[in-house]
């Protein structure tokens, strides 16, 4: 079951009604070999589909129902679940493998799974190569340094030719436009807001452009008609445990 709702306030029933249809979503998604989340340029997004495709069978359905579980606790305003959300993240067996695995050295070294700006700087950094090899010798495994070939292709790592926030922009106004009927808003800090609807429901994008890191930042909010809160900063990603960007 979906644990703790009464205890913090949540309607039980929504919340079961919004778990089936992130079950659905999400199974769809590993039945089809994740044909969407393979194509996100998302570290997190890498780690996860790197990670499960070595689970077998059993761990990847329970690795799955557990993000049902926590990705629909996400739809609601994180005052409202910070309890329940907090005890399934420390408790479910199937999480604390994942939060295990993501924390473990094969996870945490190699260019594959670091920021791609940073992986390039440095591997035109002599001091960088220089103290990367002196790490490496002493390593009981082989760091992964392969991007994924969906994303870019056989172009070599140092190549790849980041896409910069001027050419973002052309792509998402027009895309946003036709989704939410919305134009963009600049607020301090470089965040762009598009605020529109589909169907009843409003919605409110927040896109941010980093020169550091990951290039882009996004989430969606929506008002909770029943009270003065805004539901979770939410994303696709974050349904499958990874951070935006």
């Amino acid at each position: 079951m979906l644990g703790a709702a009464p205890e913090i306030g949540l309607d039980d029933a929504r919340l079961s009604d919004i778990a089936a249809v992130v079950r659905a979503e999400l199974v769809q998604e590993a039945d089809a070999a994740f044909p969407t989340l393979s194509r996100i340029p998302c570290i997190g997004i890498v780690k996860f589909l790197d990670h499960f495709a070595t689970l077998p069978p059993a761990d990847r359905i329970a690795l799955l129902d557990a993000r049902v579980r926590l990705g629909a606790l996400h739809f609601f305003p994180a005052p409202l679940i910070a309890k329940a959300h907090e005890e399934l993240r420390t408790t479910d067996p199937a999480l604390i493998r994942f939060q295990e695995a993501m924390r473990d050295r094969p996870f945490s070294y190699g260019l594959r799974y670091l920021d791609l700006r940073m992986a390039r700087a440095a591997l035109r950094d002599p001091e960088s190569m220089a103290h990367m090899a002196r790490t490496r010798a002493a390593l009981d495994f082989q760091p992964r340094d392969d991007p994924p070939e969906l994303l870019v292709g056989s172009t070599p790592l140092r190549d790849i030719q980041t896409i910069r926030a001027p050419q973002l922009r052309k792509l998402l106004n027009p895309m946003l436009a036709r989704r939410l009927g919305g134009k963009p808003q600049k607020r301090p800090g470089g965040e762009l807001i598009y605020e529109g609807t589909i169907g009843d429901i409003a919605l409110r994008v927040s896109i941010i452009f980093s020169n550091l890191y990951a290039q882009m930042h996004y989430a969606v909010t929506w008002s909770v008609r029943e009270r003065t809160l805004l539901a979770q900063r939410l994303s696709y990603e974050a349904l499958w445990g990874a951070h935006t960007g």
